[in-house]
């Protein structure tokens, strides 16, 4: 689903920033992890420092290193998730293949980040890339950003061995693994009752001032599945939409389809050009306040396996300012086993938001129809994971299990006519999340102008 919501705020939260030195480079010099010194600055006695770069720059020049092995991948029909089949449709030996897939696939860790193949292993990829038909603009791209990947490692740490341990240090604390170890087994149990399961459930919002009214926002909105999977003959409902108050009332609200084809509600949701099957049978019904996209009933295991994204643009949804604390959000009702969810928000800086989105997993077992964001402290569940800031690009975003991702950022964005380099971007992700609850995502509006 995805809930638009506006309301009051009555809480705020402070955040300290820490920094941490650590000794890198070959002659152990101390580097502040996430800050960037500008290269060549004259100290007061007139000596020049060595330009120097930050761990933040690495794992962005990291980012569209695996863009583009994941473009040039799919440009020669090569896929990520099978690393002797790739090895051998390239010619390549199986463990430069494996580092190859596994930086495309894997979550982003310290090992991924300092494991990708040096320059002369990359360009022996590149050159297998060209022979099998690989577009040139995708070539040269890849080139560019290998090499920009390097000096960012030569300029923060000298080696690969010093980026991991710095990568170590600047990862926050990972997630619980009590906690998802438990909610793997309620994704198991509830996936073998309800008889559905999928691998990934996303939610894409852009939110950016209203041009036809410069006091409201705008919003363009994806969500989907990917790898939905039917264990029974049954329709199931894959997207719900609505709009509430901040005192739990709904509202009226005007959207427009992403990509108009098609004829009813249920074709005109739906960005074809992303599914798979790609004219999948929604159902549209509604009941009380949301309104059901229904898959409709088909067939059961691998064979009904589908991927199913819907896409619309979202008028003058609330205000952009408000005199008093106010929040505008998004929300994903998950009612669907999953084995992971991601939720991404870009925030257009203009919109003045410094930081993330603040992310609560509401329970929606004990208060199933409560949308009232007062209520909200007291029906969030605990969670260790937290929402981190993307690089404002594409290429920044790319997901390891949706290589078609920065694709899907790059068509939403021209059709609402932004350039996403003008917004913040962060990512909010969780394994097996628990049945039934909501995912709410909110950022606090700021206050009218003065005239």
């Amino acid at each position: 689903m995805a809930k638009v919501l506006r309301g009051a705020v009555v809480s705020s939260v402070n955040f300290d920033i820490f920094r941490v030195i650590v000794l890198v480079g070959p002659r152990n010099r101390a580097y502040p992890l996430g800050v960037s010194l500008l290269p060549n600055v004259e100290t007061p006695s007139g000596e020049r420092q060595e330009p120097t770069a930050s761990v933040a720059e690495v794992l962005s020049s990291f980012h569209d290193v695996r863009a583009a092995v994941a473009d040039l991948l799919a440009s020669v029909g090569a896929d990520p998730t099978k690393t002797r089949e790739s090895a051998r449709l390239l010619g390549l030996n199986r463990g430069l293949a494996w580092r190859l897939t596994r930086i495309v696939r894997a979550p982003e860790s310290p090992a991924v980040v300092s494991d990708v193949p040096g320059r002369q292993s990359m360009k022996t990829f590149i050159e297998a890339c060209r022979e099998l038909g690989a577009p040139n603009e995708s070539l040269m791209a890849a080139s560019e950003a290998v090499e920009a990947y390097e000096r960012s490692v030569d300029l923060c740490s000298g080696d690969r061995k010093t980026l991991a341990m710095l990568m170590a240090n600047h990862s926050s604390a990972g997630r619980s693994s009590e906690q998802e170890k438990a909610r793997r087994k309620l994704y198991e149990g509830a996936s073998s009752m309800w008889g559905v399961q999928a691998d990934i459930r996303f939610v894409t919002v852009f939110v950016y001032p209203s041009e036809s009214d410069p006091t409201k926002i705008d919003a363009g909105h994806v969500t989907g599945y990917v790898g939905f999977r039917r264990l029974s003959q049954r329709s199931w409902p894959l997207s719900y939409e609505a709009v509430h108050r901040a005192t739990g009332e709904a509202a009226r609200f005007q959207k427009e389809p992403l990509e108009p084809e098609g004829v009813n509600e249920g074709e005109l949701q739906l960005l074809k050009s992303f599914c798979d099957p790609p004219d999948p049978k929604i159902e549209v019904n509604r009941s009380g306040d949301y309104k059901r996209f229904e898959l409709a009933a088909g067939p059961v295991g691998n064979k009904g396996v589908t991927t199913c994204v819907f896409g619309s643009m979202l008028r003058e949804i609330y205000d952009r300012y408000s005199a008093q604390p106010d929040t505008a959000g998004f929300m994903v009702l998950l009612q669907t086993p999953v084995e992971r969810v991601v939720f991404d928000m870009f925030v257009h800086k203009d919109l003045g938001v410094g930081l993330p989105p603040r992310t609560q997993l509401l329970d929606r077992l004990t208060y199933p129809h409560n949308n009232d964001e007062s209520e909200f402290e007291r029906q969030q569940l605990p969670m260790s994971e937290e929402a981190v800031a993307l690089p404002s690009s594409a290429a920044g975003a790319i997901h390891p299990e949706i290589p078609w991702y920065p694709k899907l950022l790059n068509f939403v964005t021209e059709r609402i006519g932004k350039d996403i380099g003008d917004f913040k971007a962060s990512r909010f992700e969780m394994a097996y999340p628990p049945i039934s609850t909501t995912l709410s995502r909110r950022f606090d509006l700021q206050r009218p102008p003065k005239d």
